[in-house]
């Protein structure tokens, strides 16, 4: 018979490989794994995009820097800069700044007392409120909370530093106060 293609296979020569069932033995296996890196390069980037905005929710809030040539007290006769202390039992206000008397700034040191063991922030945004309209170039506010502080407190109290509804004859309007936050501690 000649070249007709139907017949028996043809034995394996003896040379060639076989495995323990007698058949012939495959060959080298390449293995693409380009689909799975992708994958994984993929999964790895979702996963840090994901981490990384957990970290950026936070409080909008700057940390006081030491530097030798600038002071963040306001130096205008318009701005102070207000400060805040929290502590367990009251709000302590005071403005300070560069271009203004101790006689000028006296009648702006205030502490808030808290009602029921409860900071009220309604007489702390009143109070800002009278700083602004007398110093309206003002915009920074440093917070010194006592250790052991209520995170919600702080929250709070940055919330009634920052803006204030205004109820005029006509309609309500939201004024800005100190939007810019500084959190700093006592140093010991």
């Amino acid at each position: 018979m000649s070249g007709g293609g139907g017949g028996a296979p043809e034995p394996a020569s003896p040379s060639a490989k076989q495995n323990v069932f007698g058949e012939p033995e495959a060959g080298s296996v390449n293995l693409n794994l380009t689909a799975l890196m992708d994958i994984l390069s993929n999964l790895l980037f979702f996963l840090l995009a994901s981490f990384g905005a957990t970290i950026v929710m936070g409080i909008n809030a700057s940390v006081p820097v030491a530097s030798a040539d600038k002071s963040d007290v306001a130096d205008t006769k318009q701005s102070v800069t207000v400060n805040i202390n929290l502590t367990k039992e009251s709000l302590a206000v005071s403005a300070m700044g560069t271009a203004q008397s101790e006689a000028d700034l006296a009648p702006f040191k205030k502490t808030i007392p808290y009602d029921a063991a409860k900071p009220d922030f309604t007489p702390l945004s009143e109070h800002l409120l009278a700083i602004k309209e007398k110093f309206p170039r003002s915009d920074t506010i440093i917070l010194t909370p006592e250790a052991g502080t209520n995170y919600e407190t702080l929250i709070r109290v940055m919330d009634a530093a920052r803006e204030r509804e205004v109820r005029t004859s006509f309609k309500r309007t939201r004024v800005k106060l100190f939007p810019t936050v500084v959190v700093s501690t006592v140093v010991k």
